[in-house]
């Protein structure tokens, strides 16, 4: 029965700060791979939240495939969710990769997590209007993310 219950608490915990439908778009700052502060603008339309690598992978090749400035053009953000990467793993080899990418991607820290929904093998589509967030989804292929922007 501590168990459950215990389970129970660490789920509400879990989800308990991060961003519903009806929430205003988080107004903290999110550093990039280039260490620049970015805060998410009020006419936002999408954000899309990778939280392990194989959904990384599928936004990294979706938007090399796109025009430079596709984000911005499209009022979006690319969040990555690194925190759980070892430093230095995520210092030596990631993020010197991640320079290389013509588009920001915006990396949360251990406390900016807790305010993103992630579902594991999928990739969190939150939807913007008027700065709240309209709606939550979540998309697993560059098919389901192409679709989103056309």
């Amino acid at each position: 029965m501590k168990k459950v219950l215990f389970s129970a608490l660490l789920l509400v915990a879990t989800f308990a700060n991060a961003l519903n439908i009806g929430d205003s778009t988080p107004t903290f700052a999110i550093n990039d791979q280039f260490e620049k502060a970015h805060t998410i603008a009020a006419d936002t339309k999408t954000i899309l939240v990778a939280a392990d690598k194989d959904t990384s992978e599928i936004l990294r090749d979706y938007f090399l495939t796109q025009e430079k400035g596709f984000l911005e053009a499209n009022k979006a953000y690319y969040v990555a969710d690194i925190s759980g990467m070892p430093s230095l793993i995520a210092k030596f080899f990631a993020l010197p990769k991640m320079k290389k990418y013509p588009f920001s991607i915006l990396l949360v820290d251990e406390n900016q997590t807790k305010e993103f929904t992630k579902k594991e093998g999928n990739i969190t589509v939150y939807s913007v209007t008027n700065g709240k967030i309209s709606d939550v989804k979540y998309i697993k292929n560059a098919e389901e993310l192409a679709g989103l922007f056309k």
